[in-house]
């Protein structure tokens, strides 16, 4: 009778404490929500409003990015997307040193190392520097060229166009030329998006993730005064290449067991093209600025490098030069719309109408496209 203890704290004492399982469900639940704050925190407060606003090309003037040296060849290969192994995310990328002497094996004159997050440097060489933000899944990158400093992706699950062009205002406080890279992988970047997106300076329309140069018109059509932008976004070179690279056995052993080995890629295949004699980092974003160069795509890597033109503006007629003989030269105008085209040929022209407000060039020669960036009109 003394020891006698009411029903109901038998049973609360016979219960079993917490099991392991669900007290790391409770953890990681917790772990989530606080995650969950935090991303709804960062996506409301680092915003920038879509900019009013005003743009267009109009004036009875064109501005031609090319007219500046005539006789000067755009002979320079620049290599502007690149990833070493100074980020750690996956076994198959190489040195910065690796990726110099590659590029400068497959005749290009400087390279900027792009790596995820930071940016890279090597006292060895004077390569270019940028960096490529974001890691989220959906693979929405922007790539910066030649800022003062690196940040880390804030929105590694969710961000709205706000919190893009949060970014990219970042980076233009940061002196960095700002391109929205691969389009075409996962469809990061649609029109729509593009439409919405404000103060990038280019857009990859080469890229091995796909090709789009047509996405530069719907940016152009707005009057907004984009380039364009042709990269390799190399991770990896061909089996013949690396090879001869002096690398751990470790790293030989991952790339082989996860089938990296024996590919070709297309690293070399797409870049820029700039006036000889410019390839420091100054010279570099001086003209990428200004958009004078050439996005180029070889057809395949070994073929002959494909010869810019020269491109003139007499009076109010277009005069395209090349020192080959091209496939064909077509004149692209607002909303894409195919103006004039001359085949077999390598000079033509084309009379400017008051109803062009830019015109762009592409250019198919036997190994390779070319395209150049918006000839517009302006005050």
């Amino acid at each position: 009778m003394f020891f006698h203890m009411p029903e109901a704290l038998k049973e609360r004492g016979n219960q079993k404490p917490f099991s392991v399982q669900k007290k790391s469900m409770l953890i990681l639940l917790i772990l989530v929500g606080i995650g969950f704050v935090i991303q709804l925190v960062t996506i409301l407060s680092f915003t920038k409003k879509k900019e009013e606003r005003s743009f267009g090309f109009s004036g009875k003037l064109w501005k031609n990015p090319y007219g500046s040296n005539l006789s000067n060849p755009y002979s320079e290969k620049i290599a502007l997307h690149t990833h070493s192994n100074e980020v750690y995310f996956t076994p198959e990328r190489h040195t910065i040193e690796e990726i110099y002497e590659t590029y400068k094996s497959f005749g290009f004159s400087n390279v900027a190392i792009t790596d995820y997050g930071q940016i890279s440097k090597s006292d060895r060489y004077d390569h270019l520097t940028g960096f490529e933000w974001g890691q989220n899944v959906k693979k929405r990158h922007i790539l910066a060229l030649g800022g003062d400093y690196s940040f880390s992706d804030y929105f590694p699950f969710y961000a709205r166009f706000e919190n893009i062009n949060w970014v990219i205002q970042k980076m233009k406080d940061s002196n960095a030329f700002v391109i929205l890279p691969h389009p075409k992988l996962n469809n990061v970047y649609t029109k729509k998006d593009v439409m919405e997106i404000d103060g990038f300076h280019a857009i990859e329309v080469y890229s091995p993730f796909g090709d789009d140069p047509k996405i530069l018109d719907t940016v152009l059509s707005q009057g907004r005064l984009v380039h364009c932008m042709a990269n390799d976004d190399l991770h990896y070179f061909p089996e013949e290449k690396v090879k001869n690279f002096s690398q751990p056995f470790w790293k030989d052993w991952i790339q082989t067991l996860g089938h990296q080995r024996g590919r070709k890629g297309e690293s070399g295949m797409r870049y820029v093209a700039m006036e000889s004699g410019v390839h420091s980092q100054s010279a570099v974003l001086q003209n990428l600025f200004q958009g004078n160069y050439f996005c180029v795509k070889k057809f395949f890597r070994e073929a002959t490098d494909p010869s810019p033109p020269k491109i003139l503006i007499q009076k109010d007629t277009l005069v395209v030069r090349g020192d080959e003989r091209y496939l064909e030269i077509r004149v692209i105008g607002k909303a894409g719309e195919i103006l004039h085209s001359s085949p077999d040929t390598n000079l033509a022209s084309y009379n400017l109408k008051p109803e062009d407000e830019y015109i762009r060039l592409e250019i198919i020669a036997l190994t390779g496209s070319i395209l150049s960036n918006a000839i517009y009109r302006s005050n």
